[in-house]
């Protein structure tokens, strides 16, 4: 009777352990803050990278407080990965985001790093021979600082807040520093020639060139034995000091009839001539072109040294001359921007200065 009773007693258990209100209940655990969303300063840190940290000797304050920066970045809340945060702002809307992030040491190699830049912005992976093609160099107080230009609008992106990111990477001390700007691409193009100056004095002060703490005391780019060479300025052409990204400078024109006329070097091909001219084009709101489009499109261009290639691209309101010529191992840009009427009454000009350019 008593093991009967047992039995009952057993079975009754079981059938409590039945119902519903016993079920099994699943609690929703909230995420951490960093997990909440892959923000853009996520995607700043490489897979394979360990978690965010300040690696030692990097506190924010000591390479980037004391850097001057352009009045019109808007300083903006650090984070747990940013060690400098900015927003720029340009007409109708246009942003630019600004960052700097340091990471250790296993944060990825360049490659690594442009494709992931690459692919945030839409665009196929490369490899190492067009990164060489593409890649320039800033020489600082604590050594090269490889700076890539990348141009591409992702499906489905705002363009007046994507298109285009500047970046720059270096590695020292067991650490790997990160600097970029992403945004529209006209506005990140503006800022190109104080994005790079602020990048190179912030690595001077981190290696101690307090000459270099403002924003216009910086080396020039490497441009591998420092290549030369001559031109004839027209008149009315006003120089301006060159930058960090270029090898000379020039002003023409006043008011909205003035155009900006610059000259750029590196080592390489420079790329092929439709990246380069679907990039220009992009700069001025034009749709891409397919290779064999772009060839109709470039003109032989005759000078006293050398014979150049030449396009003359005309948007809504802005039109952008450029000439190129690859010679010793260099790759030579001219180019002229401005509204479509100045740039077409300079062409003449333009042109004559191209001619006159020797080596």
């Amino acid at each position: 009777m008593k093991r009967g009773f047992a039995y009952l007693s057993l079975i009754a258990i079981v059938l409590a352990a039945c119902k519903p209100e016993s079920e099994i209940k699943v609690y929703r655990v909230s995420k951490a803050p960093l997990e909440e969303s892959a923000s853009d300063e996520q995607n700043a840190m490489p897979a394979n990278a360990p978690s965010p940290s300040m690696p030692g000797g990097m506190a924010p304050t000591t390479s980037t407080a004391s850097v001057t920066t352009p009045p019109n970045w808007e300083p903006q809340p650090l984070s747990q990965m940013r060690q400098a945060s900015f927003l720029v702002k340009g007409d109708n809307g246009a942003l630019g985001d600004i960052s700097f992030v340091s990471l250790g040491s296993s944060a990825g190699n360049v490659l690594e790093n442009v494709n992931r830049w690459l692919s945030q912005i839409g665009q196929p992976a490369i490899n190492e021979d067009k990164l060489n093609q593409i890649a320039q160099h800033l020489s600082t107080s604590i050594g090269d600082v490889t700076v890539v230009d990348l141009a591409g609008l992702p499906s489905g992106a705002d363009p007046a807040k994507d298109g285009r990111i500047i970046a720059a990477t270096t590695s020292t001390s067991g650490s790997t520093l990160f600097f970029k700007i992403r945004g529209n691409d006209a506005l990140t193009e503006s800022q190109k020639t104080e994005f790079t100056k602020w990048v190179a004095a912030v690595c001077n002060a981190q290696g101690g060139n307090k000459s270099a703490q403002t924003a216009s005391g910086i080396p020039p780019m490497e441009n591998s034995a420092n290549p030369q060479i001559k031109w004839q300025a027209p008149a009315g052409w006003d120089e301006v000091p060159p930058t960090a990204m270029r090898y000379a400078s020039f002003r023409a024109g006043a008011n909205e009839d003035k155009i900006d006329i610059s000259v750029v070097t590196f080592p390489g091909d420079g790329g092929s001539d439709a990246d380069n001219v679907n990039r220009w084009r992009q700069q001025i709101g034009l749709p891409p072109m397919s290779p064999s489009a772009v060839a109709t499109q470039v003109e032989p261009l005759k000078g006293d040294e050398a014979t150049f290639s030449m396009v003359d691209i005309a948007g809504a309101d802005a039109r952008t001359l450029a000439a190129w010529t690859r010679r010793d191992g260099h790759v030579w840009f001219f180019k002229a921007t401005g509204l479509d009427a100045a740039v077409g009454k300079e062409k003449p000009n333009f042109v004559k200065f191209v001619q006159s350019i020797r080596f």
